[in-house]
């Protein structure tokens, strides 16, 4: 089986995103890499594994891996998550209540897509964990004449959210009356059950659904993530046009053309053949900073378990930034033990992306930066740490988004919940244990 390089459709592909996996391979970083023939090795099992997710991805909303039909089966739900985003869009300010998979999907891209609000469009607050200065700050600065409240929970019964959810309706009763209140509250909950569906019901609260067959840490791309988004102008439709764009790239069995499959297949092999035991996302791109905690969640959750053997789960997901951790990282990832794997994020064409002046004076110091833009620099930092990562023994990989906008972070979100699914496959099978023991 031939080492992908550098990935992409052969249709619309200045579209996709661009996986360079060159470096994960023997040849690309040498001993610490992996074989080829490993990969071919591992192939029936990846065809197992392949097959057990289309098998379980049938079924739509009520199949087994329902987080991977999102981009077929949620369109019909637009409508109505659009009419509640633009009520939400008549306040200044929204306390999305949430923690973990109902909060960190939302607020990875938001901060990818818009950054800072603009004119007309709210402020999210996440008010996620429990410590009670997060809502206070919030009561402190914002006046409930400008606010509205989103409570997200799956199971309807997380405390760190019932908690903040039920000072923040107190606050809004007192400053408004409990009818006003109610028209300034939106649920987002199980359809059928639990503390907030209840309440919902009892109460007559504007709600959404969460599909009961996605869990929280893949449920970015349902009205968990997607109406927050909606509220502040993110284009959702072309995000879950990327999500199906990148599903259709993943149709094979074959991880030579299916790069979601590829990549569990070489986390799994440099985790159990080579003992990298840590995982370290590095986005060279500060809007994707937080699509690093989102992945924490969703590898950690998914993959933090024993496997068949009973040996111990891994591999240990860190999120870092470049180049601010070239800085603080980067000496300790050089020197410190061989059980590292890094992914490097990359964008390839920004909206902003200035000249750098030089004056005369400082030519004498700086004349390599003559008539760049700070792409470029950025660029070379990031090849120069992913060469200088391989030299020290280190496998990595680098995905290149064309541009940032909603249609590329689609995909990168299918390709990650893709390639968690499958990992968690191939880790659950006995099967593969039995491959490893034989290539011993």
């Amino acid at each position: 089986m031939t080492p992908s390089r550098q990935k992409s459709s052969t249709s619309s592909s200045a579209s996709l995103l661009r996986l360079d996996t060159a470096l994960l391979y023997r040849d690309g970083v040498g001993a610490e890499g992996i074989d080829p023939e490993d990969l071919e090795r591992l192939a029936p099992e990846l065809r197992r594994a392949h097959q057990a997710l289309v098998a379980g991805s049938a079924d739509g909303l009520e199949a087994e891996y329902a987080c991977l039909t999102l981009h077929d089966s949620m369109p019909g739900s637009l409508p109505a998550i659009e009419a509640a985003a633009e009520q939400l869009r008549r306040f200044e300010n929204i306390a999305v209540i949430g923690i973990g998979g109902s909060s960190l999907g939302a607020k990875a891209a938001l901060q990818a897509l818009v950054g800072e609000p603009g004119a007309g469009r709210p402020r999210l607050h996440f008010l996620e964990n429990i410590d009670p200065r997060n809502v206070d700050v919030f009561m402190r600065r914002c006046t409930a004449a400008t606010a509205a409240v989103l409570c997200i929970s799956k199971s309807g019964g997380t405390i760190e959210t019932a908690a903040q959810f039920m000072i923040l309706r107190q606050w809004l009763e007192q400053q408004l009356g409990k009818d006003e209140a109610r028209r300034r509250q939106w649920i987002i909950t199980d359809p059928a059950r639990g503390w907030l569906r209840e309440l919902a019901a009892r109460e007559e609260l504007a709600s959404l659904p969460v599909p009961p067959r996605v869990g929280g840490r893949y449920s970015v791309l349902t009205a968990v993530g997607l109406l927050p988004l909606a509220a502040t102008g993110v284009d959702i439709r072309s995000l879950l046009a990327g999500a199906a764009a990148n599903a259709a790239r993943c149709a094979s069995d074959d991880p030579r053309t299916n790069p979601a499959l590829e990549m569990a297949a070489l986390f799994y092999l440099l985790d159990t053949r080579r003992d990298k035991r840590v995982s370290i996302m590095m986005p060279y791109a500060d809007p994707l900073q937080l699509f690093g905690d989102w992945y924490r969640q969703l590898w950690a959750e998914s993959l933090g378990k024993r496997r068949g053997d009973n040996s111990f789960a891994g591999t240990l997901a860190v999120t870092a930034l470049g180049t601010v951790d070239q800085h603080s990282q980067l000496q300790m990832y050089l020197e410190s033990r061989r059980d590292k794997i890094f992914t490097f994020l990359a964008v390839d064409a920004r909206d902003q992306n200035p000249r750098i002046p030089l004056a005369d004076h400082d030519r004498k110091y700086f004349s390599y930066l003559d008539g760049k833009h700070m792409q470029q620099v950025l660029d070379a930092e990031l090849e120069a740490t992913r060469q200088v990562i391989a030299a020290a023994g280190h496998p990595n990989m680098t995905l290149h988004l064309p541009r940032l906008d909603a249609h590329a972070l689609g995909q990168l979100i299918d390709l990650y919940q893709r390639a968690t699914v499958y990992a968690e496959t191939v880790l659950t099978n006995e099967k593969v244990f039995e491959f490893l023991e034989k290539a011993e």
